[in-house]
């Protein structure tokens, strides 16, 4: 097993900034949309390649949260936006987000020390933490510079930048990482308090994966996808097959990527069958939820997560009545 942080980089590893190459800038400029030209002459602050701006949209809730963002005298990422429901959004887009797990769905972009790039899809767990595959946050003994998850609140459809993470554990034959919130962040991943926006989310749609689903291989399982407008919908699968073989097929979410790494697979009733896993090789696999749930609490044991709440999920009479 193999346990990493970003605060225990080896100094063989200098931190300094690498020139992409163009291969490498196309994949990151995926997860941004147009910003308007005037905005993006005025502003100074470089922004972080891999985020997304939103679109000019407001949401339903624009007026309350602008009044909570000048009552707490912080930036409003929904000021600008047209009035205009999710619902009428749905309609007119022809997609679903009727399913909350959508919102615990996040997008992981992760630099490395050598300047390589990977982005994959990340599920948000209780106390601000993250899991998703190994070998997207870890790549044959280089470590990661910075992780920046992207999420989408459930009053608008463009999914935001709002964390910078660093790696908790990970373990490569498990195809497991566990990342933790280093720093909350705007829309565009630069740094900066934690705000209504950020509390909404990681209170409200955080995932259960101590919440074992009764069948392991429904007839139907739903999954997340990313749409033309930058959001996140609902992919609803008649399996027709075996799960694992819906996990291990190729599949175009992120390009240059064969698989969706990190993935999440649900009931319909919003239970985490599992997500898509893998280590240093890259061959995708089925990692169950329950596989989740006692790695979680392995580092309990082991004293890398201190969680509270981990002390009754992983209570010996819980840990035997979820087998």
């Amino acid at each position: 097993m193999v346990f990493a942080s970003e605060n225990e980089i080896p100094d063989k590893y200098p931190q300094k900034h690498f020139n992409l190459s163009p291969k490498q800038q196309k994949i990151l400029q995926e997860s941004m949309q147009q910003v308007d030209a005037e905005k993006q002459k005025e502003q100074k602050k470089s922004i972080i390649k891999g985020s997304t701006a939103l679109e000019n949209k407001q949401s339903r809730h624009q007026k309350a949260k602008q009044d909570t963002a000048q009552s707490m005298d912080v930036e409003n990422p929904y000021v600008g936006l047209t009035e205009q429901t999710t619902e009428a959004q749905e309609k007119k887009a022809q997609i679903s987000f009727k399913k909350q797990w959508i919102y615990g769905t996040a997008v992981i972009t992760t630099t490395f020390l050598d300047g390589s790039i990977k982005r994959s899809y990340g599920v948000l767990l209780r106390d601000g933490m993250f899991v998703t595959s190994a070998n997207m946050v870890y790549d044959k003994n280089v470590y990661a510079r910075s992780s920046y998850a992207m999420m989408q609140d459930d009053s608008s459809l463009p999914f935001i930048c709002v964390a910078k993470l660093s790696i908790k554990a990970l373990d490569l034959q498990k195809g497991l990482a566990i990342l933790e919130t280093l720093n909350y962040t705007d829309m565009y991943c630069n740094e900066r308090p934690k705000s209504f926006y950020h509390d909404r989310i990681y209170s409200s749609h955080w995932v259960d994966v101590f919440k074992h689903p009764t069948q392991s291989n429904p007839a139907v399982v739903y999954a997340p996808y990313i749409t033309p407008l930058n959001s996140f919908a609902t992919e609803k699968n008649i399996l027709q097959e075996n799960l694992k073989q819906v996990a291990q097929k190729e599949s175009n979410d992120f390009e240059g990527y064969k698989y969706a790494y990190g993935k999440g697979f649900y009931t319909h009733d919003g239970k985490l069958l599992g997500i898509v896993g893998a280590s240093n090789d890259n061959v995708p696999k089925l990692i169950r939820v329950k596989e989740i749930s006692d790695f979680l609490c392995e580092l309990k044991e082991r004293k890398i997560l201190k969680n509270p709440y981990l002390q009754e999920a992983c209570a010996p009479s819980n840990v035997e009545e979820l087998k």
